[in-house]
């Protein structure tokens, strides 16, 4: 069942790029300079500061509050290039429904709304090297905190009682199999951002950097499902994702 999650890697990762000009033309860019250095840090503390504070109000009726409101935000976001000003009341509603009538399937459709927006909107304001740089961080912080800290175990928790759309959740008996929209979306970035900035050839119109962004972050999502299959139990998904990405980036480009 775990080969769910590289089908929907798949998707997210082509839906993205071909996702491109939509996005564009509504000039949903999230950074004026995409060559900036500086972006990649930016991203980074805005992940550090919503981990601690979703930490902080673990226990606190607040974080209900808190989370349901980014995602509708970030939904709206995500779906005016489709829907225009229709997406307001569209995402209230998959919000009011995820709060009232949860369940996995609404969930993993909203996260991977989001996950191809996001992975969207991030790729055409970053540019390649901006972009590996904010990987390498992710991965090294995805490792720290699901090894060393622990800590992202107990977010995931926390977020899993939300019934928030950041994991996507397949159910498999009494267990619950999940990976984070983070470890779905980052690689995708990468393959976004090859898209629009470089000049390269294209089979089928995705340009070849891009598909080995996409081809190199699948391998990894593979073992990564394959060691969590022989060992069980919580990993960081980002190291083995991200640096795929990034290898199967970095040899496109020598093709």
């Amino acid at each position: 069942m775990r080969y769910i999650f590289l089908l929907i890697f798949l998707s997210v990762s082509i839906l993205s790029v071909l996702s491109i000009q939509p996005y564009e033309a509504a000039g949903m860019v999230v950074f004026e300079n995409p060559e900036s250095y500086v972006n990649p840090l930016l991203y980074f503390a805005l992940i550090l500061g919503f981990t601690a504070l979703v930490i902080f109000l673990a226990k606190s009726k607040l974080l209900t509050l808190l989370v349901h409101s980014i995602t509708f935000i970030a939904m709206v976001y995500v779906l005016i290039p489709f829907l225009d000003i229709i997406s307001i009341p569209f995402s209230a509603l998959l919000i009011a429904l995820l709060i009232k009538r949860p369940s996995w399937i609404l969930m993993n459709f909203c996260a991977f709304l989001l996950s191809v927006g996001i992975a969207t909107m991030f790729g055409i304001s970053l540019s390649p090297i901006p972009v590996m740089i904010l990987l390498t961080v992710l991965a090294v912080y995805d490792f720290i905190s699901v090894y060393k800290t622990k800590h992202m175990i107990s977010l995931a928790d926390s977020i899993v009682k939300l019934n928030a759309p950041m994991l996507f959740v397949i159910p498999k008996g009494s267990e619950k199999m999940m990976i984070g929209v983070g470890d779905i979306v980052m690689p995708a970035i990468l393959a976004v951002s090859a898209q629009k900035f470089l000049n390269a050839p294209a089979i089928f119109s995705i340009k070849i950097p891009a598909i080995g962004a996409i081809a190199g972050g699948f391998f990894g999502l593979l073992a990564l499902i394959l060691i969590v299959e022989k060992r069980g139990g919580a990993h960081a998904g980002l190291p083995f994702i991200n640096f795929g990405a990034i290898a199967g980036f970095l040899i496109s480009m020598l093709i």
